[in-house]
């Protein structure tokens, strides 16, 4: 069945349902992706003889296999936007004004040069966002190259980065994935896979919808950690509600009784691992009793979770994006990393598996220079420059500080802790150009705004893991982009060519970009435009560390990290305080703070995004603060009122929800909110910038102290998953 573009959006048990339109299908068909989230399901899109574009799911990709969910009718709605950003726009002393493309190249080209021949190539930054497309991830990649400048940050330091540095530091390798249909255990850790339909990095399992079912059907066991009542929780058959932020003690307490009880693989641990002697050491005083007294789970949970992951053989476990936004969540995720090795549960068939991948071509394709990027010294085990690098040196006008900046696909502004310090620092470049499809908080800031072309409106493409071997999509463009929007490979080559900087660059536009990047695996655009799929690997095969070893210094898993010693980082997990400042609520209850904040994401959204968009707004049209009844009887707050939150860092206007999802004392805040198109909370400007992760930059968006009042409006409110 196809969704129409004017697609209406319910509610039911808590799950987004598509009332679908059943449409008179034409001849022509277009197959496609759906890039709004990181899953990337195939679409097949049909256009009438009047422009409306019917969406479906498409049955032959392994992602979805036809399934559909709502946010891919978002897709028409966005091309059709009234909204969108349509014609470049420079920012004046009374405001944005409307210019030519011409122009804002001419001004783009004039300000970078002299900027670099002022202070150098590396005063120039690159800002994105999630990579959900590629072309997020790639957009002015090249041009970095070829400017000189590795200054290359963006959302990374609160999404991903953490937990691939993690695994890096104990296998070798960013990432493994469950492998889901040989399992016998699985553990969800930090995510919610129900909720925002994602239950793999980037693998596809033969279908999203039938995972669980598939998994219930044979009897495997579903262990869900998580802080709040989740949509994978409901599926779960047991819930270990954890504190916000103590992952790292949960994994120190389990790994203590692995190697106490002497329930690690023996034989995997005795000839593939090194450093297990100082981790028995090292976690020799992590008991269960203490870590219950971090986590709040029992001891005896906390013992009976170890001993049952142990025991599983072969076990999967699944981390999320909730164990990034700590100042620990390196050293918590390097917990889970050693609880799979430990356990023998990486690379074998059931397990945590380094899937075959399809490696796309080097971009940028001239080497930058890595260890004069800001702040190296500090962070020099991250591929890119956490942010809080960036936005610390801009606010300390440190001496070879970015003078200029790129954001693309990105808006820091709404994603970075403590909205005021982001501004403030954005607000010290010599020249911020944006490009995006739509006004954002980010936008607002610019001195030049370029608009992008959507998904719809460009070539693009993914690759996808599988056990039966990686794969790459094309992406195609549907309509020809809104006003004068342009692809973002075009525009970057178009400001190369007027700097003089794209002699060398291997493509001109969005279609030489995908053809460019697929060839690495011996694919051509002409192929993919053929066949839209193509297997440009082998099948999976386990256990190749017998014959390759592991990535790391020593050849083996790592324990012991000689690549964090060598850096001079602590080579072993440790637990620490995961908002880098004591959260006693005695200590904050002087000023007023008695409750501690998180924060969630409505899974009808991704990121800052669709708070624009008629049909799916009108599911969830504003964010709210989940409170425990208790905590609401005690501050006369009913459901639905409109509520003050406040931090140290801000205050900002929500509506209350009243929910036993959350305990007392632990208030969740929706998360997303702040763009032009909506004008309300963002939750940001309650969060924390002043500690990070010291690995990876990663700020305690999702905990600081708090406190709600009672405003007089009283509102009703929809039904929220």
């Amino acid at each position: 069945m196809a969704l129409e573009s004017s697609l209406s959006l319910g509610m039911t048990h808590g799950h987004l349902k598509c009332e679908e339109t059943v449409v008179a299908m034409g001849d022509q068909a277009v197959r496609t992706l759906c890039q709004f989230c990181h899953t990337n399901c195939g679409l097949v899109v049909r256009k009438s003889a009047t422009g409306r574009l019917f969406i479906q799911g498409d049955p032959e990709h392994p992602v979805n296999r036809g399934r559909c969910c709502p946010k891919a009718a978002a897709n028409a709605e966005i091309v059709r936007a009234g909204d969108r950003l349509r014609y470049p726009l420079l920012k004046t002393s009374t405001g944005f004004q409307r210019i030519s493309w011409d122009e804002a190249l001419d001004i783009a080209a004039e300000k970078l040069t002299e900027i670099r021949d002022t202070h150098g190539p590396l005063s120039l930054a690159r800002c994105t966002g999630a990579p959900v497309s590629y072309h997020a991830r790639d957009g002015f990649l090249q041009f970095m190259g070829e400017f000189g400048s590795p200054n290359l940050t963006g959302i990374g330091n609160i999404c991903m980065a953490p937990r691939m540095t993690a695994f890096k530091a104990v296998t070798g390798g960013v990432r493994t994935e469950p492998d889901y249909d040989r399992t016998k255990l699985v553990i969800f850790w930090g995510s919610n896979p129900v909720g925002v339909e994602r239950f793999a990095s980037y693998a596809a399992h033969d279908g999203l919808k039938t995972i669980l079912p598939r998994l219930k059907k044979r009897g495997v066991r579903i262990v869900c950690i998580d802080p709040f009542f989740s949509a994978t929780v409901r599926e779960a058959d047991e819930w270990i509600r954890i504190n916000p932020g103590t992952d790292a003690a949960l994994g120190l307490a389990m790994i203590h009784v692995i190697v106490k009880e002497e329930l690690y693989e023996k034989e995997f641990v005795a000839g593939y691992s090194t450093g297990l002697a100082e981790l028995a050491g090292h976690v020799r005083a992590c008991t269960p009793e203490w870590a219950e007294g971090l986590t709040g789970i029992p001891a005896g949970t906390i013992e009976s979770l170890a001993r049952t992951y142990a025991a599983a053989k072969p076990a999967a476990l699944y981390e999320g994006n909730g164990l990034d936004m700590y100042v620990n969540g390196v050293d918590a995720v390097r917990t889970i990393a050693m609880l799979i090795c430990l356990t023998g549960n990486l690379d074998v068939p059931g397990g945590n598996v380094f899937m075959p991948f399809p490696q796309p071509s080097i971009l940028p394709t001239k080497p930058l220079p890595t260890r004069q990027r800001v702040w190296f010294e500090r962070f020099p085990l991250l591929p890119h420059v956490p942010f809080p690098a960036i936005k610390e040196a801009l606010l300390g006008e440190e001496h070879g500080r970015p003078r200029a900046m790129i954001v693309h696909h990105g808006n820091p502004v709404l994603v970075q802790a403590n909205e005021r310090r982001t501004r403030m620092a954005l607000g010290k470049l010599d020249f911020l150009l944006v490009t995006d499809i739509f006004p954002t908080a980010t936008t607002e800031l610019a001195d030049l705004v370029l608009p992008m072309a959507s998904t719809f409106e460009s070539y693009g493409y993914r690759a996808y893991s599988s056990v039966e071997g990686g794969f790459v999509a094309l992406a195609r463009p549907i309509v020809d982009p809104v006003g004068e929007a342009r692809t973002v490979f075009d525009v970057e080559y178009a400001l190369a060519k007027k700097m003089g900087l794209h002699r060398d660059y291997p493509f001109q536009d969005d279609r030489g970009w995908v053809d460019y990047m697929v060839r690495a695996n011996g694919v051509t655009l002409q192929r993919l435009e053929e066949e839209q799929i193509v297997y440009a690997t082998p099948k999976v095969r386990y256990r190749k560390y017998i014959e390759n070893g592991f990535d790391t210094p020593s050849g083996k898993v790592e324990f012991f990290s000689q690549w964090f010693a060598s850096a001079g980082v602590r080579p072993m997990p440790v637990y620490e305080n995961p908002a880098g400042e004591s959260l006693s609520l005695d200590i904050f209850a002087e000023n007023g703070f008695s409750l501690l904040g998180t924060s969630r994401r409505p899974s009808q959204f991704v990121h800052t995004k669709f708070k624009n968009l008629v049909n799916i707004v009108k599911t969830y049209p504003d964010p709210l603060v989940y409170i425990h009844p208790g905590d609401a009887a005690a501050r006369n707050i009913g459901e639905g009122d409109e509520v003050t939150v406040r931090s140290p860092q801000g205050m900002i206007s929500v509506r209350a929800r009243l929910s036993e999802q959350t305990r007392r004392g632990l208030v969740w805040i929706d998360f997303g909110w702040g763009n032009p198109s909506d004008r309300k909370a963002n939750i940001n400007i309650l969060s924390n910038d002043g500690y990070f992760d010291p690995v990876s930059g990663g700020t305690p968006n999702r905990l600081f102290p708090c406190e709600v009042h009672r405003a007089e409006q009283r509102c009703g409110l929809p039904n929220a998953s």
